[in-house]
């Protein structure tokens, strides 16, 4: 969703906040194996915008955890740093609070 044109015309100051030049963050879901790619989001910041890939990668940053924690965490359910969640942050950290802070859906 926030790769499509709708998303950077319904948000264009989140749209903007998520191009870069080439910076990468890897999620991982690392209670469901059975997935596989499915269960991994690398995403790369460029200046058109953010893409992504069902695939790991080599990352800035890579934020592997319970699938249920990683989506609390990107809904700011939960907080990145929270211990209790078992979440493991890898590089840097201020790229993946960026990535969380600008990609929060705010209702109208």
């Amino acid at each position: 969703m926030l790769t499509s044109p709708t998303w950077a015309a319904q948000r264009p100051d989140s749209a903007s906040a998520l191009r870069g030049a080439g910076e990468t963050l890897y999620w991982h879901a690392a209670d469901e194996p059975g997935l596989g790619e499915a269960g991994e989001w690398f995403i790369e910041r460029g200046p058109d915008g953010a893409s992504w890939q069902a695939r790991s990668g080599e990352a800035d940053v890579s934020v592997n955890g319970p699938a249920k924690s990683l989506l609390l965490i990107l809904t700011r359910r939960r907080r990145l740093t929270d211990e209790t969640d078992q979440v493991s942050v890898d590089g840097d950290l201020d790229l993946v609070r960026h990535w969380i802070e600008h990609t929060a859906h705010v209702a109208d």
